[in-house]
This record gives C-alpha cells, structure tokens and sequence, in this order.
C-alpha cells in the first residue's frame, strides 16, 4: 500500500509540474501580448496624431499668411507654436534610438521615412522648417513659400503620414498574430500532454490503483475465508470436544466409590471442567472478534451460581496445599436476573489464576458480600506474585522469557469484558507484602419472586434424537430420574418416522447427525407434519447462527453438551412453564 501511495504522489507530481510549467509559459505570453499592444497602441496613437498635426499646421500656417487682423494672427500664431512643437516632439518619439537602433520602426519603416521616393523624414523636416519662418516671420510673410501649406503638398504629406501609420498598425498586428500562433501552439501543447499524461501517467495510475485494489481484495477475501474455517473449526472442535465430555462427566458423576476415593473423584471432575472452561473461552474469544458476543440473562440463584464456580477449584487448592477460604453473604441466597454462566466465567478465571500464581502453603480468599438492595461485591484475594506490571498492561504484555505456556492468555480479556458488558467495575490491586485482591462491583436486578415454584409434569413420553449412543444413554439416564419414558431415534429420519406414527410430550432434538440433521427433522416435524410438540435442541454447537437457525425453524429451546441433571431439568421447567402461561 505504502509503495501505491509512492507511485500516485510520484506520477501526480510529474503531472501536476508539466500543466504547471504550461499554464506559467502561456501567462508569460499572454502578460507579453498585453505589453505589446500596449505598447504598440501608443506608437500607432502618436503616429495617427500626427496627420492631425499637420493639418492644424497648415491651418494655422495659412491664417498668418491671409489673415489681416493682427489680433487674429496673433492667436494663430500661438496655435501653430504648439501645433509644431507636438508634431516636431510626436517626430522625435517615431524616430527615438537605443544603441543606434530605431526603437519604434521596422525596416519597412526606416526605409518609408529615409528612402526614396517617400523620404518622410525630409519631407517632415521641410515641412517644420516652413512652419517656423513662418512663426519667425512677424512683419512680411512674403518670403515664405506657402505652397507647402497648398492641398495638393498636404495630402502629399498626409498620404506618407497614412503610410506610416499603416506600416505600424501592419507591424503590431504581425507581432499579435505571432503571439496567438504561439498561444494557439502552447494550447494544443497543453492538451497533447494531457492525453500523454492520461495515456502513459493517469490510465497506468488507474490500472495500478485497480489491481492492487483487486489484490487486497482478493486478500481480505482470503482472510475472511480463513477467519470463516477458524470459526467452523472452533464450532466443530467445540462440538466434537463436548460429545466425549458429556460422557466423561455423567460417568464420573455417576461413580459410586468410597471415601478415600472422594479425592481421585474431585480431581477428575476438575480436569472435565477445565476442559469445558476452555472451550467456553476459545467461543467466547470467537464471538467477541466476530462482534456476535452477547449476554444472555436468566433467573437464578445468586449462591448457588457462585458456590458451583468455586467448587471445581478445592481439588486444585488441595492439590497445591492452598488454603482456600470462603466466606459468602447469607444475603446472596436470591434470584437474580443476570448472565449467571458469564458470572461463572469470571468467578472461575480469578480463582484459576489465583490458584495458578499462588505458591504452595498458600492462601486464596473468596468473599461475596451484598451492599443494599442491588449492588454485590466479589473480592478473591491470593498472597501470590502480584502484577509486575500495572492492569492495564496486563492484556499487551508478555516477558519474552516467559516460557510456561500456562492458559490461553485470554482469561482476564474475557473476564474484564464480561464484567463491563454487566455494567460492573473490576479493580486490580497489589496487597503487601505480596499478592492480588481483584474486586469486582456488579450491580444486579433481583429476579420477581414466582408465585408458585417450578414444578415438572408427570408422566412425559419423550423422544430422543442422538447419533451418539454414549449421549443418547446419558440423556436417557437423566430422563429417567424424572421417572420419564423415552424412545432413541438415531438420526432426523428415523426420528421423524417415529413421530409420524406416535404421539410425544417433548422432542430431545440433536443438530449435527447424519443422514438428516436436526435442522432438517425439526422443519419436517413443524411444516410438514404440523406439529407442535416441544422441540428442546440438545447442541454442542455454540454458533448463535446455528442457534437462531433452528429457532427460526421451531425449535422451543436449547441446552448445550456436556449435559445435566439441572440444566435438563431447568430446560423443561421453563419450557412447560412458558407453556402454561401461554
């Protein structure tokens, strides 16, 4: 890019200088052609005053000889004193010199006022020469010969002077047409250099421009396909990490061992739930550079939101021999509307880096207080390494010698984002002698107290819709212990045979399955069987598209892998309670 901008600023100058050198030379010749006729106006105005000189010459040179009335000569005299004395000096301006050079007169000229036959030069002198006997000549005019004053010695004289005046006018017409010849050359100089310019200049700079515009595109387009296959990548890791993870989870929280294995137990559920921390932080990561990131508020218990952020972390304290206290308000045992799996996320980071960079035989501290009506106040507090570098850096920098490679780099990106989209303030602070209190200010709107709880109904015959057999078996298991029955359809084909054929409560809807997807099986259910049986889609796929696909389609609700007892059973206790309310 920097190097198209050279190219443009480089091919604009060359441009730009040779219309500007152009446009200087033809106002140099137009302020040359101003110059001349000006000048040339004046020659040809003293040489035209000239025959009207002569004239009055012989008009008043013709007064003193005839007139009687000394009186009147008298006037004629001090008339034709004048008259002479301008002709004599309109004369002298004609034949002005400069290094012995007539100034004024071309050689047509010259030769008019010096050569035979005209002579001018001579014949004005003579014709002076009268005039003044006649001024000099008070008493007796009869000596002077007053045929040069005649007519047909006037016109003689008047015809040279017309001649003259012709020559100069020829002259200045010759030096104008010269002028605009050259005008007229630069002009069509002007325009072959602006089709020069437009052929080798401005249409090279234009295909320039296109083709490296054509580049970036065809780059940003390579980008935007990269950053499509990141995301579907994300989506489809996402998705096969939690099919396994599902299982993983309902097996191990299905273990039924002893006492001395409790320890073993909690340590595995703490590695399941890393995992998924993880994929909720590569979504999340996704979702902000794509602009979809969103909050998605719901009722629920405060305290108990809480309480399951911290629990997966006592194996990990254990582990490190870090004393982990926790001290939460009694006054947190309340439904809030918020984004409690966000609040989850944040909770989890703080306590993941503070068990991360606190030493062994340490001390991490979890405080939840509330402060009025709304406002509640998490503190988690750890005598750790502190921050080296003030908070604000913290997203920027990395030591080149830091090698450990420990999480994502992206935990508290993701946690002081969540926390302004909560409209909440966090506060990072070094406590002496050494470690961090990170402190969190949410303000959170108390959910409206139900009028009566939720309550599942009795007796629901549902179908399964899962490729996965581990799946299917774990979902099943959770059905169960709502002492529902179930049927297994292995894909959306055979699923919507089956409900073609028999009637169901709720429809366990998975996405991605072979030979017919959810998609697909819930706009059959919907548009071509016109049913309106629940549809509760059971996804690994964390896409809001995806999402909004198959709401669009008519799906009434979602859950995502892995899967719980709670998070099924708040899945149909607002579904079924929508639907009364409806």
């Amino acid at each position: 890019m920097l190097k198209l901008v050279k190219d443009i600023r480089q091919r604009y100058r060359w441009g730009l200088s040779a219309i500007a050198i152009l446009i200087t030379i033809s106002a140099a010749l137009m302020q040359t052609l101003f110059y001349v006729q000006k000048g040339d106006a004046k020659v040809i105005n003293i040489a035209g005053k000239q025959r009207m000189l002569s004239q009055k010459i012989a008009l008043h040179g013709n007064a003193l000889i005839y007139q009687d009335s000394e009186r009147l000569k008298e006037q004629h005299r001090r008339l034709l004193q004048q008259a002479v004395e301008q002709f004599v000096s309109g004369h002298q301006f004609l034949l002005e010199q400069e290094n012995g050079e007539f100034i004024h007169l071309n050689s047509a000229l010259e030769a008019h006022y010096f050569s035979p036959p005209n002579q001018l030069d001579a014949h004005v002198k003579r014709y002076v020469s009268q005039a003044q006997q006649l001024l000099n000549s008070r008493t007796n005019s009869s000596n002077i010969d007053s045929s040069i004053f005649v007519s047909e010695q006037l016109e003689a004289l008047l015809t040279k002077l017309d001649q003259a005046v012709k020559l100069l006018e020829q002259e200045s017409v010759y030096k104008v047409t010269i002028i605009s010849v050259l005008e007229v050359v630069f002009w069509l100089a002007a325009i072959v250099l602006l089709i020069i310019e437009l052929i080798f200049i401005f249409k090279p700079m234009e295909k320039l421009i296109a083709n490296t515009i054509q580049k970036y595109q065809q780059q940003k387009e390579y980008a935007e396909r990269v950053n499509k296959n990141k995301e579907r990548f994300i989506a489809r890791t996402s998705h096969e990490f939690r099919t396994p993870l599902q299982g993983l989870t309902s097996s191990i929280e299905a273990l039924d061992i002893s006492d001395n294995q409790q320890l073993t137990k909690q340590q595995a559920i703490y590695c399941v739930n890393r995992l998924v921390a993880m994929l909720d932080e590569l979504l999340d990561l996704q979702q902000l550079s794509s602009g979809d990131w969103q909050l998605k508020p719901h009722s629920s218990n405060l305290l108990t939101t809480l309480n399951q952020a911290i629990a997966p972390y006592k194996y990990a304290c254990n582990d490190k021999n870090i004393t982990l206290s926790v001290n939460m308000s009694e006054a947190l045992d309340k439904d809030v509307v918020t984004d409690h799996a966000r609040l989850q996320q944040v909770l989890s980071e703080l306590i993941n880096n503070a068990v991360k960079f606190t030493p062994k035989q340490g001390r991490i501290a979890v405080n939840a207080i509330c402060k009025g009506h709304k406002q509640v106040i998490l503190e988690v507090q750890d005598n750790g390494t502190g921050f080296e570098h003030p908070p604000a850096e913290l997203l920027d920098f990395e030591h080149d010698s830091e090698q450990h490679f420990q999480g994502l780099k992206t935990g508290l990106l993701r946690v002081m984002h969540i926390v302004k989209a909560l409209n909440g303030k966090i506060e990072f602070q070094n406590v002496q002698p050494h470690g961090v209190k990170v402190v969190i200010h949410l303000d959170l709107e108390n959910a409206p107290k139900s009028e009566m709880p939720m309550q599942l109904p009795t007796n629901l015959h549902c179908l399964i819709v899962e490729d996965n057999p581990l799946n299917a078996t774990i979902l099943g298991r959770i059905i169960s212990q709502f002492d529902f029955s179930y049927d297994i359809a292995s894909n959306g084909l055979i699923a919507t045979s089956m409900t073609a054929e028999k009637k169901y409560d709720v429809i366990f809807m998975d996405l991605n399955m072979p030979v017919m997807d959810g998609f697909k099986a819930t706009d059959i259910i919907r548009n071509e069987q016109s049913l309106l049986t629940p549809i509760l889609a059971v996804t690994a796929n964390t896409s809001n598209e995806d999402l909004q696909r198959i709401y669009d389609l008519g799906a009434n609700m979602h859950v995502y892998k892995p899967i719980s007892v709670e998070s099924v059973q708040k899945a149909l206790g607002a579904l079924f309670t929508e639907g009364k309310q409806g």
